[in-house]
Parts: structure tokens; sequence; C-alpha cells
């Protein structure tokens, strides 16, 4: 499986390297305004800001991703504009329409609009999401998931804000951004800060430091997103020792006692709690694919009313 791996990797990377060489031969300027009119913000982030505009012609109302060129490397847009549309064809991945262009102070191009916002919109903060529409988008996320890592890419920004709705019940959802998305096996460096989907190989990390990119980072990722959105809380702070929160959770899996969970695992069904085990393996090596999720699917998630009394 390795192997398959190294070689989807090498497969992605010329065929990336081809289409940024053929991408930045076709890069022509003019104004957002020329051909689209800018409706509203949808985000805005370091890297600049994304609008839903209207296409003048058509009548299209799309997603257009204005990246600030003072802080965004013109190679960085190629790479990620090339990469969002390599993965288009995915149905669970957002589409990037065959539309890029600069600005005097902007690289752009066009994505579609998801039309019900995201993930993160519409969490209850400390109640989560109803069990049935979180399990309508897992498989879905799962699924996208399994495609980037069996061509050698791994997404590195897997949270609910990156995860789109195309409709309000999440029977369809896609995962976007793909900003920091790069090959299995690129070096990612120490950075000062982690969030809590940072896995704790990347946590650990010390300055000069550097980890090889593999997909258990996402998988990471996934299981502390589905925590969260079960739950409305995150797990803990950040995947480090110092954490109380994750300190206790580390012990707990060491120990291999379903029964005797931290105190904010004890919202989480017996069953789901093997998931977790899974999914949040401290050790990277023994963590489970992102598919591996599809048979926990027809298991509760949460925990029954009852449970909050069981010994600690």
């Amino acid at each position: 499986m390795a192997t398959n791996i190294k070689e989807a990797s090498k497969n992605t990377a010329k065929h990336l390297l081809h289409l940024i060489s053929e991408t930045s031969k076709n890069l022509k300027m003019m104004e957002v305004t020329d051909h689209f009119e800018l409706l509203l913000e949808l985000g805005t982030g370091s890297f600049g800001n994304v609008h839903m505009g209207k296409h003048k012609h058509s009548g299209q109302t799309v997603a257009i991703k204005m990246m600030a060129k003072k802080k965004t490397p013109e190679d960085n847009f190629f790479l990620e504009y090339c990469i969002s549309q390599t993965l288009s064809i995915h149905r669970n991945i957002i589409f990037t329409h065959d539309i890029f262009f600069h600005t005097s102070r902007d690289f752009v191009f066009v994505q579609e609009v998801a039309p019900a916002g995201n993930l993160q919109s519409i969490l209850v903060p400390k109640v989560g999401m109803q069990e049935d529409m979180l399990k309508r988008c897992v498989p879905q996320i799962a699924s996208a998931l399994d495609f980037m890592h069996n061509r050698g890419m791994v997404h590195q920004d897997i949270k609910p804000n990156n995860i789109l709705l195309m409709d309000a019940e999440c029977h369809w959802i896609k995962l976007a951004d793909f900003g920091l998305t790069r090959l299995q096996g690129t070096f990612v460096p120490f950075v000062p800060w982690y969030k809590p989907y940072t896995a704790p190989e990347l946590c650990c990390l010390r300055p000069g430091e550097q980890l090889l990119l593999h997909p258990s980072l996402d998988v990471w990722a996934f299981g502390v997103v589905i925590y969260y959105a079960l739950s409305g809380l995150y797990p803990w702070h950040g995947a480090k020792r110092g954490d109380q929160d994750y300190k206790e959770f580390a012990w707990w899996q060491v120990g291999r006692d379903l029964s005797k969970a931290p105190k904010k695992w004890k919202t989480i069904s017996v069953e789901a709690r093997v998931m977790f085990w899974e999914l949040l393996q401290i050790n990277a090596c023994k963590r489970g694919s992102a598919i591996d999720i599809l048979k926990f699917m027809h298991l509760p998630w949460k925990a029954k009313e009852s449970s909050e009394t069981e010994a600690t």
C-alpha cells in the first residue's frame, strides 16, 4: 500500500508540474469587475478574501477567491489553483472553474458557491449538531479524503469552516480550501502555534525540526472535527502534554478501558469511543484511514443520558 501511495505521489507531482506550467503561460491581467458583479463577502483570512459574485454575461453565481499578492507568492497561487482544479472531479470536493487571472493587487480564481454555508455555521456551541445529520456528512468527508490520500495529497486544514454545505440538511457536502494541501512526503516545518485539530506529532515539534507529511495528520483532524460536531466543544485546546484534557485522553487510550472515559468523553457512546481511539490514535503509525470510519456508521455515537452516571 505504501508503495502504491508513493507511486501515486510521483504521478500527481508530474501532473501538477505540467498543469502549473500550462497555467502560468495563460495568466492574464484584468479587473474582477470586468466580468463579475461582487455581491457579498463570504470569508476573509490572512491570504485575502472570498466574495460571492455574479458573472455579468451568464448570470451564474460563483465564489471568487482573491489572494493578496503581498502575502501570496505566485508559485503558491498556481499550486493551490491547480490542486483545486485537479481534485474538482470528485463529487465531494468543491468545483473549481477554469477561470483564473490577476489584478494589480490580487491573484484570483473562481469556484462554485456552497449555498447553505459551512459546517461551522450550523453547529450549536456546547451542543453540536444532530447525529443523523452528522452521519450524512461523515461518509462524504471520508470519501473526499480517501480520494486525496490515494493520490498522495494531504489536505492539512480539515476543520468545520472548510466543509461546505450544498443543502441545509447535509445531503451533499464538499471539502474546500486547498491552500495548505501538499504531497505526501513533503517536509512540514515547526510552527509556533497549534490548533485543537493539530495532530500530536506536529504539536511536539521543536524549532528547527520537521515532519514528513502523511495522511494520518488529516485523519487526526477528521476525528477532532467529528467530536466537535457531536458535542459543540473541542476535546482539548491542543494535543500537547501540558493540556490536561489531552493528557487524560492519552492515558485513557493507553489504559484501554472503554468504561473509564474522561469526563469530556462520557457524552460519547461506548461503541463510538472505539472509533475515536482509531481516528485519534496517539501513535500515528497505528492511526486508521479516513475511510475506516464507515464500519462505525451503524452504531450510536452519542451516549444515552444514563451513561452520564457511569463510574469514572
